[in-house]
C-alpha cells in the first residue's frame, strides 16, 4: 500500500483523503464504537458553553455546577474582554442554562438594556428603572415582608437588618453628593432618625421615604435632638445643618427623580428570573449612574437575604440564584463614594446565600482605576476571589496584568490576543436570510474565551450561540441596512 492508496489493478492513489465524521455521545451511548472511541479530558458537569478549540471536545461550564461538584471553592466568575467579543453572549448562554435547571437569573444595573429579552422570555420580571420609576430606599421591601411572615425574634432580627441596610444605603447617597465620607455622628443620626420613622410607619400601607427623614432632621423630636448630644432644638439645627444639607442636595439633584417617592415597582423572587433595566440612565453622571446602580444591587441582595430567612423559618423552598453584575466598574471609579467598601460587602457571602456571582468588565484596569489605593486593592480583590476567570480577546497588557491574579502562560496570552486583532482588512458583512438586510459580520475572535481555574491551563473554547439566543440577544440592531 502506498502513502495514498492501494499499487496494482483496481488501486489507486487518492489526492485528498477523506475526513471520517466524529460524534459526540456519553460512554452509555458509543460504548459499542470501541476502539474508535476517545474520552474527553473537559469536564462535562455544567451548562455547555461551546467546543474546545484545540480538540473539539464539548466544554461545559458554570459557577452553580462546578461548585455544587467541588470543582471551585466559591461560586464566582469574572468577565473580561474588549467589547463586541463575546461577553454579554457568554453570559446570557449561563443565563439560560442554569434556568433550565431551575437557578434564578437577576440581572442587576443592566446598563446597556441587552438582557430584559432573555428575561421576559424566561417569563420574568424586567423592571426599567429610570426618568418614570422609582425606588424608595427606606423600604423594608422583601425584608419587612419576610419578617412580617416570620414573626417573634427571628422576624425582629430580620427587621433589624432591612433598617441597617437603608441606613447604609442612605449614607452611600450622600457621600456620592458630597464626595467624602460622613461624620460618625452623622451616620448615627441616619440610623435613629430611619428608625423613628419605621416605627412610627409599622403596620402602614405605605412606608416613609427620604423626604420624610430630610423633614425629621429639620423638624427633630427630643430623642434625635438628645442623640446629637444637643441642649436644644436650635443647637440641633445648626450642628446637622451641614447634613441637612446633603439631604435637601440629594433631592433636589438629579438623584430626586428617582428616590424621592415610594417604590414603582417591588422586586419579585417568585418569578423565573429578574432583570432591572437602567439603560435609560446611560446617558447621565457617574454620579447618577453609581447611586442607581448601588440602590439596584443593594435591592437584589437584600431580597434574597428575605427568601433564604424564609427557607430558615421553614416558611419556603430554598433557591438558588446567579447574580449578574454587568459594567460593574462604572460606579467604583467615583472618588470619596465609598462604594467599593460597599460592594465588597454585599458579594462576600454569596457562598453562604446560595448565589452564583457574575462580574463583569473590560478589563482589570477598570478596577485599578480609583484614585485610593486601598480601593484598587479591594477591587482587585474581587478579581482574586473569583473562581473562574472567563477572558475573551484582550490587549497583551492587560492579559500580563490578569496573569498576576490568574497565572496564564505565555501560549495563552499571545493566543487570547490574537483574538482582539482582525486578520485582515477585507470587508465582512453578513445577511438576514428572513429580511435581507445586511449588518457588520461579528469579528474573528467573537465567541472565543479562555476558561481559567486556578493554576491549571485554560480551556480555549468557542462559544456558538443559538438562532433563539441570536434572536434574544442582538446588539447590532442599530447597524441593519438595505443593501
Amino acid at each position: 500500500m502506498g502513502p495514498r492508496g492501494w499499487r496494482g489493478p483496481g488501486g489507486g492513489a487518492w489526492d485528498l483523503l477523506p475526513v471520517p465524521p466524529s460524534y459526540r455521545g456519553t460512554s452509555v451511548q458509543v460504548c459499542g464504537l470501541w476502539p474508535f472511541a476517545g474520552g474527553s479530558g473537559r469536564p462535562l458537569v455544567g451548562v455547555p458553553v461551546g467546543h474546545d478549540l484545540e480538540t473539539g471536545a464539548t466544554v461545559c461550564c458554570d459557577v452553580i455546577n462546578w461548585f455544587r461538584h467541588g470543582l471551585i471553592s466559591s461560586p464566582s466568575m469574572l468577565v473580561l474582554g474588549l467589547q463586541g467579543l463575546g461577553k454579554s453572549s457568554w453570559t446570557v448562554r449561563q443565563i439560560l442554562g442554569l434556568a433550565d435547571q431551575g437557578v434564578i437569573p437577576l440581572v442587576l444595573g443592566d446598563m446597556k438594556g441587552e438582557y430584559g429579552a432573555v428575561i421576559e422570555a424566561l417569563g420574568g420580571q424586567v423592571m426599567r428603572l429610570g426618568e418614570n420609576q422609582r425606588l424608595n430606599v427606606l423600604d423594608p421591601g422583601a425584608m419587612g415582608a419576610a419578617a412580617d411572615r416570620i414573626g417573634g425574634e427571628g422576624g425582629a432580627i430580620l427587621r433589624e437588618q432591612a433598617l441597617q441596610r437603608s441606613a447604609m444605603l442612605v449614607t452611600a447617597l450622600i457621600q456620592i453628593v458630597r464626595r467624602q465620607p460622613l461624620a460618625d455622628w452623622e451616620t448615627t443620626l441616619i440610623n435613629k432618625g430611619i428608625r423613628q420613622l419605621l416605627e412610627r410607619r409599622h403596620g402602614e400601607q405605605e412606608p416613609p421615604t427620604l423626604p420624610d427623614l430630610a423633614y425629621l432632621m429639620t423638624h427633630p423630636d427630643p430623642d434625635l435632638v438628645r442623640a446629637a448630644l444637643a441642649g436644644t432644638v436650635e443647637e440641633f439645627l445648626d450642628a446637622t445643618k451641614p447634613l441637612a444639607r446633603s439631604l435637601e442636595a440629594l433631592l433636589d439633584g438629579p438623584l430626586g427623580r428617582t428616590f424621592s417617592g415610594q417604590t414603582t415597582e417591588r422586586l419579585r423572587l417568585d418569578s423565573t428570573g429578574v432583570c432591572v433595566d437602567v439603560s435609560a440612565i446611560r446617558r447621565h453622571s457617574d454620579d447618577v449612574k453609581a447611586a442607581i446602580m448601588l440602590a439596584t444591587w443593594s435591592e437584589g441582595y437584600a431580597s434574597v437575604e428575605a427568601a433564604n430567612a424564609l427557607v430558615e423559618a421553614g416558611l419556603d423552598s430554598q433557591k438558588h440564584y446567579l447574580m449578574v453584575m454587568d459594567e460593574m466598574w462604572e460606579p467604583l471609579r467615583i472618588e470619596g463614594a465609598g462604594l467599593v467598601d460597599k460592594l465588597d460587602g454585599l458579594t462576600r457571602l454569596n457562598r453562604n446565600d446560595g448565589v452564583g456571582n457574575i462580574f463583569i468588565t473590560h478589563s482589570l484596569k477598570d478596577m485599578e482605576s480609583m484614585a485610593s489605593p486601598a480601593d484598587v486593592k479591594k477591587a482587585r480583590g474581587f478579581a482574586e476571589r473569583s473562581s473562574i476567570v472567563v477572558t475573551a480577546g484582550l490587549a497583551k497588557e492587560d492579559l500580563r496584568a490578569l496573569s498576576e491574579v490568574k497565572r496564564m502562560s505565555e501560549v495563552e496570552i499571545a493566543t487570547v490576543a490574537s483574538w482582539s486583532t482582525p486578520a485582515g482588512w477585507k470587508q465582512r458583512m453578513i445577511r438576514d436570510p428572513h429580511t435581507g438586510q445586511t449588518r457588520p459580520a461579528p469579528p474573528p475572535g467573537a465567541g472565543k474565551v479562555l476558561i481559567k481555574l486556578g493554576e491549571r491551563a485554560g480551556i480555549q473554547t468557542q462559544v456558538t450561540l443559538t438562532a433563539a439566543e441570536m434572536d434574544l440577544h442582538d446588539t447590532n440592531t442599530r447597524w441593519l441596512s438595505t443593501p
